[in-house]
């Protein structure tokens, strides 16, 4: 072989390697794009399974709070009712000693009032009489005085 067949031979066979170089580093990088892509989907996947959990844990966490402070409220609620329950109680207790008090009070005017009405109808009673008494004393003195003037 002469040495421009080899040089060419040389030339040809450089060219190939390249060619194939190229080919091979292609496929390469093919691959290497379809592994970042699948890596990609991978944590674009994982992200999204984590979103989702992240998500139902904080309306689970939410749900907790809104069901801690409904409990809370409901509480602060019972105790109003019960304050309020008492304050109505202690009324009614004292419209009741109230109202007893009064009617004790009514009775017990009556009752002086009766005892008024019996005392004047008496005081009436003893002045007629003592008005009877004081007549039939004049009478027996006017007696006595004829008996004596004889």
């Amino acid at each position: 072989m002469d040495s421009t067949t080899l040089i060419l031979v040389g030339i040809a066979g450089l060219v190939i390697g390249f060619i194939i170089a190229k080919f091979m580093e292609k496929g390469k990088a093919s691959k290497t794009l379809a592994n970042a892509k699948k890596d990609a989907a991978s944590i674009v996947k994982e992200a999204k399974i984590e979103g989702e959990s992240i998500k139902k844990d904080k309306i689970f966490q939410a749900k907790e709070k809104f069901l801690e402070l409904k409990a809370e409220h409901e509480k602060v609620i019972i105790n109003k009712d019960k304050k309020i329950a008492e304050a109505e109680k202690r009324t009614r207790d004292k419209e009741s000693q109230i109202s007893s008090e009064l009617a004790r009070g009514k009775k017990l005017n009556e009752q002086l009032q009766n005892k008024i009405k019996d005392l004047t109808q008496k005081e009436d009673y003893y002045d007629k009489k003592h008005t009877e008494l004081e007549k039939l004393h004049k009478n027996l003195v006017q007696q006595l005085e004829v008996f004596s003037g004889l």
